[in-house]
């Protein structure tokens, strides 16, 4: 070992042309380079010629996914055709039926521009309308219809005993899981099933204005429309 006042000797660097192979045609090239050169493509395990094929492949398969979903798109609508006039209409009304909508309108003039299918049915003043003179609601009682209306195939209407303790937990599952308290739905309706008995069964209430909508097969709870006799006082006359 070289004492700390010796001086390390330095060895001659190796000439050129040791570090350098001649090509013939005066071009000069490192033989490591080379060999790099030639496993550039072996270590990612392509070569130039398969990265092209692998291109071609790919944009094949995008092709023959395109197609695919353009051919899925058209045999919607053939499928939907196929069906009888009687299964649309039905599939329609349940759509009508069961869909959520949207929320309360804010101003008048939001509200004049829905449509009210339920509303428009029903003996109360439409939007813009004015009334002028005063007198029953129905005045011939002969003309409501009795019947209720058919629901789509697999619904039926069901008039719920809310005595039941089991129908009322039904029912109180059904609100708790479907319905909201605010136009932002944020707040989940959860009243409790006691609260619901107290409030459907006012003085004066009758059992079939507790009507349930139910899946004909399971008989699952899966609508509700209720009523509460009110007395109102209009006019004195």
């Amino acid at each position: 070992m070289a004492d700390e006042s010796e001086t390390a000797v330095k060895l001659p660097a190796p000439s050129l042309p040791q570090m350098m192979e001649g090509n013939g045609n005066g071009h000069e090239h490192c033989s490591d380079c080379e060999n790099e050169e030639d496993n550039s493509y072996n270590r990612g395990g392509m070569s130039p010629a398969n990265d092209t094929g692998a291109k071609k492949k790919k944009k094949k398969q995008k092709k023959k996914k395109e197609k695919s979903n353009d051919t899925d798109a058209q045999d919607q609508p053939v499928k939907m055709n196929s069906l009888p006039a009687e299964r649309i209409q039905e599939i329609q009304k349940a759509i009508e039926l069961f869909s959520v909508g949207q929320g309360p309108a804010k101003t008048m003039e939001e509200a004049s521009k829905r449509s009210y299918q339920f509303w428009d049915t029903q003996p109360v003043p439409k939007l813009g309308e004015v009334v002028n003179t005063h007198g029953p609601v129905e005045p011939d009682k002969d003309n409501i219809r009795q019947e209720p209306y058919t629901l789509p195939q697999g619904f039926t209407w069901d008039a719920l005993d809310l005595g039941d303790r089991g129908v009322l937990k039904e029912l109180y599952t059904l609100l708790n899981e479907n319905y909201v308290e605010d136009d932002d739905n944020m707040f989940r309706f959860d009243y409790s099933p006691e609260f619901l008995l107290w409030a459907l069964r006012p003085p004066g209430w009758l059992p079939q204005w507790h009507c349930g909508v139910r899946v004909v097969s399971s008989r699952k709870l899966v609508g509700f429309i209720s009523a509460i006799p009110a007395n109102i006082h209009i006019y004195d006359t």
